[in-house]
């Protein structure tokens, strides 16, 4: 049920319990990657987790957390909806509101004062940072939190959390967010060459923070595999240089590594459906999904102010390109060169 595997643990779990009393277990995603418009978003989320809960297996956060935690929107519970955001997002009418639900209450699970109630407090608790506004005016106006959600209903699915991570001994560490803006991405597109570089150099940056995050803590990370990707080595030797890199296994479905140098020690996989196999994966998704949908209604909003009627848009290619003709208007009056809206792949 895990892509971190016997293989991969089983050697480790003795060494996990005699160098620590908690694992940083570490899940990184991304959002936004194929769009025409609006932010590549790449979430990482960690969790403080007890070396006891490291079987020969990662931890089953979902059974570890159940009483505050679930993957449906219908529980009866009221517990938390947590998987893959792609699932999420087609469960019931309103597909922002169990990734909105589920992303504050991290938040507020990890700090109970942490509840954003506008979206620039969201995007500051979660590292996420917008162009300034002469760059890109469409993201220059703050909107209300919640936006799906009750306040009040954040705030109880908080306490429901905080009750289940406390009594499993574990703990949010963090849940960050980067984002790269069209401008930006065009720019790091040209310096590295192709896309599926672009995209690996935030998912190495968000590894790293998580290992200086974890002060010498051993890391356990889950990453969805990268494109059709299966080696990794490489990358993890160029962000970490100095550091002992070690392949454990490669093949079509998991290559894991075990990383050791100043920063601590880091095992990590990069596996298909990590989001679906790792609470801290499928959290990591939700929040880039969640902070790209903020950001896009931000700049739904600039636009349908300046073109009432205005058909509001996801970004992708298709309704993208049809946005991006109606709102040449704008963009002409407002002086903002495609470049700096649009993104070149």
């Amino acid at each position: 049920m895990t892509a971190v595997d016997a293989a991969f643990l089983s050697s480790t779990t003795d060494a996990l319990r005699a160098s620590t009393e908690h694992v940083l277990y570490v899940g990184i995603d991304e959002a936004g990657y194929g769009p025409l418009l609006g932010p590549l978003c790449v979430g990482m989320c960690a969790v403080r987790v007890p070396t006891s809960h490291f079987t020969p297996l990662a931890p089953n956060l979902w059974e570890t957390l159940r009483g505050g935690v679930c993957r449906k929107g219908n529980d009866r519970k009221r517990r938390v909806a947590m998987d893959d955001s792609k699932k999420l997002k087609l469960q019931g009418d309103n597909p922002l509101r169990l990734l909105e639900r589920g992303v504050l209450s991290t938040l507020g699970a990890a700090d109970a004062s942490a509840i954003p109630t506008d979206d620039a407090a969201y995007f500051r608790a979660v590292g996420a940072t917008l162009p300034h506004e002469d760059d890109a005016p469409w993201y220059r106006d703050t909107l209300p939190l919640p936006s799906n959600i009750e306040l009040a209903d954040a705030r109880i699915a908080s306490n429901l959390l905080r009750r289940a991570l406390t009594k499993a001994h574990c703990s949010i560490a963090a849940l960050r967010v980067t984002t790269l803006d069209a401008s930006p991405f065009n720019q790091l597109y040209e310096r590295l060459g192709n896309k599926g570089a672009l995209n690996m150099s935030l998912v190495m940056a968000q590894l790293e923070s998580a290992r200086v995050l974890a002060q010498g803590t051993r890391v356990v990370a889950a990453i969805d595999r990268q494109g059709g990707r299966a080696e990794y080595r490489d990358a993890l030797e160029q962000k970490f240089p100095g550091d002992h890199v070690l392949t454990l296994k490669e093949d079509d479905e998991l290559s894991t590594y075990r990383v050791e140098g100043a920063l601590g020690k880091l095992d990590v996989a990069f596996a298909t459906r990590s989001e679906e196999r790792h609470l801290p994966t499928a959290l990591a998704s939700m929040a880039a999904k969640y902070t790209r949908e903020l950001a896009m209604r931000r700049l739904n909003a600039w636009f349908l102010a300046r073109q009432p009627g205005l058909e509001p848009t996801a970004g992708y290619v298709l309704d993208g390109r049809r946005f991006l003709a109606q709102v040449q208007p704008t963009l002409v009056l407002e002086r903002v060169p495609e470049r700096a809206f649009v993104r070149v792949v």
